[in-house]
């Protein structure tokens, strides 16, 4: 057996056809957000019931292409690649309520209501955060399915840590594309199968090469600025709500263990699965991980 049939095995992957990795262009559309660019994606049924997805920290809408294309078979699937992130304009700050707020225009630009929400990593806690938030009550969240949260408690590597000092991350920031991407090779590009890691790898550049500057700023500032680990009160107002967590077992961001316990003890209505994978799971799993969200039901 190949080492890359091994990976395949170990983490139950699924073999996705070289055409699953790219959405149809013609679904993009920029819109205006306070004189900012905002990269919007829409497709699907027209008439099926509809589905808001959330990307997760460093990705965009495209990089979840082997999901989406799975959710558009059933779900009139609408995203967008937030503040910074794939093709959507640079922005000052990169908090939590600025990215709602590109939500919630995104949203009504769209005239989008009464919708399925789901999201990733960065995502899924975006996705907690808002369906507890008043501003998103208006539009009938009917359920909400976050895989592997951020929010309680991350795994934070060395980089991570120099760069939450804003006078580390300044000295080092013509150096931080090159070390950003090396990291993501380590974490998780040599874990994966060499067929899927080029794939993800190559989409990845295919933008961010173009546009390093964003890339870096937005990053640096967010480290600083988002509330990877200090989203609790958020969690608890959404805690009557139909949300499912999944999370994964082989985890290389988020800290499975200690995010399951909150769960547990402060938010015990919410369906709490952890599934044998790594934090990629609904990109690497992408039938699978659109079988949990069209099953969950509370």
């Amino acid at each position: 057996m190949s080492k890359d049939q091994k990976k395949y095995d170990k983490y139950s992957l699924e073999h996705i056809p070289a055409e699953k990795y790219s959405l149809n262009q013609a679904s993009f559309k920029v819109i205006d957000f306070k004189g900012k660019k905002l990269n919007t994606y829409i497709d699907g049924p027209e008439n099926g019931p509809k589905l808001f997805f959330i990307h997760g920290f460093n990705f965009f809408v495209e990089m979840y292409s082997t999901l989406i294309n799975e959710l558009i078979q059933t779900y009139r699937v609408l995203s967008v690649d937030l503040p910074g992130h794939g093709h959507t304009d640079m922005f000052d700050e990169y908090s939590a309520n600025v990215f709602q707020e590109t939500i919630l225009a995104t949203l009504d630009h769209y005239e989008f209501k009464d919708f399925v929400l789901s999201g990733h990593s960065m995502g899924g806690q975006l996705s907690l955060m808002c369906v507890g938030d008043q501003r998103f009550e208006k539009y009938n969240i009917s359920k909400t399915v976050a895989f592997c949260p951020a929010g309680i408690k991350i795994i934070t590597s060395f980089g991570q840590k120099c760069m939450k000092s804003r006078c580390i991350a300044k000295c080092a920031s013509k150096f931080a594309f090159k070390a950003s991407m090396a990291e993501n090779a380590k974490r998780t590009g040599k874990i994966l199968p060499s067929d899927m890691s080029k794939s993800f790898f190559d989409m990845h550049m295919s933008y961010v090469l173009t546009e390093q500057h964003k890339y870096v700023d937005r990053q640096t500032k967010q480290i600083q600025e988002f509330p990877w680990e200090s989203a609790q009160n958020e969690y608890k107002a959404a805690k009557d709500k139909n949300i499912l967590v999944v999370l994964a077992t082989d985890e290389q961001y988020v800290d499975t263990p200690v995010t399951a316990k909150f769960i547990n003890k402060e938010c015990k209505n919410w369906a709490l699965n952890i599934e044998k994978g790594l934090h990629e799971i609904p990109m690497l799993r992408p039938q699978w991980a659109a079988h949990v969200i069209n099953e969950f039901k509370k």
